[in-house]
């Protein structure tokens, strides 16, 4: 098993900073998923492991032998590419065994049993004396893989290979791909801007932006636990959702009723739509706190939009003037322009600095209700 390590890795073309002094590491038999919006950087990370692109700066090492300065073919590396990049006018097998016998310089007799075991395992062996156009996408983008691990690299690196592929097709893909590379031990890197293809992907998700690594930890991590306000927005479907809070006079004015935070001003509360649940009781004048439970806070919402999606459905909801969504069972019936209550726990509720998007932690934490901290402070005097 081949280890990855990326030490101040940087590429510029030209005035645009691609990817600024990254650090990396991938233990050996790792599959990590770099995720970004397009043009982030992170097609351009995968080409400099590849040895495509030539970094301005920093060291790659594959276990523990540096890699600056070896051509693609010398480095123990294979690359599935988004778009195939199959020869029409050869058979599956020969685009297959190509790379095995003219780089590899593999026998024909070696580099066929090496198709056929691959090809088996990818359930594609009836494909093998077929063109590229008698295949499906699906078809067409395993004979890609199959060419990549025929090699036996001890690293394979994926370009976006779902992104072309319909979206029932990469459901079925993206859990053969997974576990047939699981399967490999080969140590894997796999870029992506689809959050839902790197969550059911990855060992570790490396979130980049602007060439810059912005979190890297596991899926659960990554979802529980987002260090910026880039990744709450990044990962999880719906996205987080996040309201600005300006202190007036120290005091926070949320949806669910005023709070101070310290000495902190510009916050943004975040919290996850299936983190919002529907009913528990009326809210009493003011938003706040549920009755008999403390440790909720509650608000008076009205439903905007209705959204269905089988399994689950998201409402959209004006919240004092702050648009949300929540997820919501799919039994559960209501209307647009219905006024409902919405409760959440602040212990699933997350608070970032407006100023340098980072987090500050949980507002059960950090936002303590007014009635609260004026009764501290009277007890304190």
């Amino acid at each position: 098993m081949s280890g990855i390590f990326l030490t101040g890795v940087s590429k510029r073309f030209g005035d645009v900073v691609a990817v600024d002094a990254l650090d990396l590491s991938l233990r050996g038999g790792e599959s990590l998923v770099v995720l970004g919006p397009s043009g982030s950087g992170k097609s351009t990370l995968l080409r400099i492991i590849a040895g495509l692109e030539t970094p301005d700066a920093g060291e790659i090492r594959i276990g523990g032998v540096l890699q600056n300065g070896l051509p693609p073919h010398r480095r123990d590396v294979a690359i599935v590419f988004q778009h195939f990049a199959l020869y029409p006018h050869l058979s599956a097998l020969d685009n297959i065994t190509l790379g095995l016998r003219h780089g590899l310089r593999l026998g024909r007799q070696e580099a066929a049993r090496r198709a056929a075991e691959v090809a088996e395992r990818l359930a594609i062996t009836e494909l093998l004396h077929r063109l590229p156009r008698q295949m499906s996408g699906g078809q067409r983008q395993r004979v890609a893989l199959a060419r990549a691990l025929a090699r036996q690299a001890g690293v394979v690196l994926l370009d976006e290979p779902l992104s072309g592929l319909d979206a029932q097709l990469r459901l079925t893909l993206r859990a053969e791909i997974a576990g047939v590379l699981r399967g490999t031990g080969a140590t894997t890197v796999h870029v992506t801007h689809d959050q839902n293809d790197a969550m059911a992907m990855a060992d570790r998700i490396a979130v980049i932006r602007e060439g810059r690594l912005e979190q890297l930890g596991s899926p659960d991590d990554l979802y529980r636990q987002p260090d910026s306000l880039f990744v709450a927005g990044f990962i999880g479907s719906p996205p987080m959702n996040r309201l600005t809070l300006t202190a007036v006079d120290g005091v926070h004015p949320t949806p669910f009723g005023p709070r101070r935070a310290g000495e902190h001003a510009d916050l943004v509360l975040g919290v996850r739509p299936e983190q919002l649940k529907i009913g528990g009781g009326d809210v009493d004048g003011d938003a706040g706190e549920a009755t008999g439970d403390s440790g909720l806070w509650r608000a008076s919402a009205r439903v905007t939009l209705v959204e269905h999606e089988g399994p689950s459905t998201i409402l959209h909801l004006d919240v004092d003037g702050h648009a949300l969504r929540a997820r919501t069972h799919p039994d559960l019936r209501v209307s647009a322009g219905e006024r409902i209550v919405v409760t959440a726990d602040p212990a699933h509720m997350h608070v970032f600095d407006l100023a340098s998007g980072r987090t500050l932690g949980r507002a059960a934490d950090l936002l303590i209700p007014v009635a609260h901290s004026e009764r501290a402070a009277r007890r304190s005097r």
